[in-house]
């Protein structure tokens, strides 16, 4: 089977049972409890990106050598126990015990992250995605069994340690990979600074929803931050189902097809475009339908405007997606680091004045800093790529195709939601196969 079929159907395992454990556990849990566990796990969930981003994708860019490798696991392992050490140390000062529990999960990325790396480099999509399923479904079913018996927010918590042992064991597995020896220490330096870079671009691309979720749960309320809490999870499910398995694709198609580098640019940005116009198209449209199907009516009321803000935040992370991963393959990290760190502090400067309104207007702030933030991003990436303008321009056709689908959908009769979705979607692919498209070529 194709490497798209596997990419997605990894991605769709990793978030999608997560979520659907989640959205079981909506039914078990008041929003205070859920906002409780969300604010616990913000701090694991920021330092993933050291692992998963920081050291995985240094391993696909520069780890061809052993050398290399044990300095990384040697970095990885090191970054794990310290962070662990550190999580469970503010658990026990502030009396948190669901945080003691949860500081483990560091060290297991920490031990794994270079087999995870090896997998993806060698485009092993279809070992991961199995591995995920199988660890993902053990690790539910075990979360089920904690909830039925009135165990809490305390399932979700074995649920996360459960996942983070059973990834970290498959991937050592599969890869087959061990340290040979001890790197020396001139051996380990050269890595650091790439590491660091790549890590902190995704530590703080992802600090924003921990750090907005901690703020609405302060000033807000803790029933705000579980509305916020479930409308980021369905939001990660969206991102998965739609950009994530395009994400884990194109570093290395990237960094292995260097010659035809534009082409694959403009096809990974088709690809994008096309899944990510119509996806939020129809979050726009039917976000309080679709909850009602999923939730509880107290939290399908609560959560569908914060959603359905998100809408641009979603739309642009998908079109800046391809131009991120060239420039980490090119190893223009420090621009994409810089874009994160631009990120946070716009959004942070006005998610401000948005806490004292509601979670909605939140969220609202955090689009609308992804929208200011790349109409500066985009014109200074595109001249480090030797790309331009007009390779944007794949991507104009399913945007326009989705806002006119948009409005002939409202102006419709009161057809029931499943026929609009479907006359919604044909429309939506007349329209793009309609719609003039630049022909490319190489060059």
């Amino acid at each position: 089977m194709s490497t798209q079929f596997w990419s997605f159907g990894l991605q769709w395992s990793r978030v999608g049972i997560n979520a659907a454990l989640f959205l079981i556990a909506t039914r078990f849990l008041s929003l205070t409890e859920i906002g409780l566990f969300a604010t616990a796990f913000a701090p694991i969930r920021l330092s993933q990106g050291l692992h998963r981003a920081g050291i995985a994708e240094t391993v696909i860019i520069l780890g061809k050598h052993p050398w290399r490798l044990n300095g990384l696991f040697v970095v990885s392992t090191a970054l794990g126990l310290f962070l662990a050490v550190v999580f469970a140390s503010i658990g026990y000062l502030t009396a948190t015990p669901t945080l003691i529990a949860l500081a483990i999960i560091p060290l297991l990325n920490g031990l794994g992250a270079v087999s995870e790396g090896l997998l993806r480099r060698n485009l092993r999509l279809r070992a991961l995605a199995l591995r995920t399923a199988i660890i993902q479904s053990v690790a539910a079913l075990s979360a089920l069994g904690l909830l039925a018996a009135g165990f809490g927010i305390w399932a979700l918590i074995g649920f996360a340690v459960l996942n983070a042992f059973g990834t970290c064991l498959l991937n050592c597995m599969l890869a087959r990979w061990v340290p040979t020896r001890l790197p020396r220490f001139a051996d380990v330096t050269p890595l650091l600074p790439k590491v660091a870079q790549i890590a902190a671009r995704d530590i703080v691309g992802a600090a924003q929803m921990p750090l907005a979720l901690l703020a609405v749960g302060l000033t807000l309320g803790l029933p705000a931050a579980g509305a916020f809490q479930i409308a980021t999870r369905i939001y990660n499910l969206i991102d998965a189902l739609t950009l994530s398995p395009l994400r884990f694709i194109a570093l290395p198609q990237l960094a292995q097809d260097t010659v035809g580098s534009r082409l694959r640019f403009v096809e990974h940005l088709s690809r994008a475009a096309w899944l990510a116009s119509w996806v939020w198209a129809i979050v726009l449209l039917f976000a309080p339908d679709l909850l009602g199907l999923l939730l509880t009516h107290e939290h399908a009321s609560a959560t569908a405007p914060i959603l359905r803000a998100f809408a641009g935040l979603g739309l642009f992370s998908a079109l800046t997606m391809p131009l991120n991963q060239a420039l980490t393959v090119r190893l223009q990290t420090s621009l994409v680091l810089q874009r994160a760190i631009v990120m946070l502090c716009l959004g942070a400067l006005l998610l401000l004045p948005a806490l004292t309104v509601s979670p909605t207007a939140c969220a609202l702030a955090l689009s609308a800093a992804a929208f200011i933030v790349n109409l500066w991003y985009i014109p200074t990436a595109l001249p480090r790529l030797y790309l331009n303008f007009k390779d944007l321009s794949v991507a104009g056709s399913p945007l326009l195709a989705a806002g006119l689908a948009i409005c002939l959908i409202l102006i419709t009769p009161n057809l029931p939601m499943i026929a609009q979705l479907a006359c919604g979607t044909l429309i939506y692919l007349c329209l793009v196969a309609l719609l003039p498209k630049p022909n490319m070529r190489p060059t």
